[in-house]
């Protein structure tokens, strides 16, 4: 999946953008003022995808919240990608726990099945 692919997907489903609109607020006091598509993209593409291929869907998992071990991997990962392109990793950490927040508070079927959609497509890929 390609960005731009992302993009389409997210801006059509909802669900998915108001999850992702929220959890990029997080990082916005430092580093986005305004939380363009294009920034929601840039910002939250990689994030998603690491979160939902590595680490999963806690309602799949049945986990209550995201293990320490998942947190301390996720967390490094995010020093290596966003430091080597120049982005702010504090801000992409923030936008990663929001994330991971938002999955854990997601109950609605629909919202469920758009991000169960979503893991697959990024599975299936990797």
């Amino acid at each position: 999946m390609t960005p731009d692919e992302f993009q389409r997907i997210v801006t059509q489903d909802p669900s998915l953008c108001d999850t992702l609109a929220r959890a990029a607020r997080a990082a916005a006091p430092k580093q986005f003022s305004v939380i363009t598509e294009a920034a929601l993209v840039a910002l939250m593409f990689p994030i998603v995808k690491y979160v939902l291929v590595h680490v999963g869907l806690p309602w799949l998992l049945e986990l209550k919240r995201y293990s320490e071990v998942h947190r301390q991997k996720f967390h490094a990962w995010i020093d290596r990608r966003y430091r080597e392109e120049g982005l702010d990793p504090d801000a992409a950490e923030a936008a990663g726990d929001a994330l991971c927040r938002e999955l854990e508070a997601t109950t609605a079927a629909d919202a469920r099945a758009a991000w169960e959609r979503m893991a697959l497509l990024l599975r299936d890929e990797s």
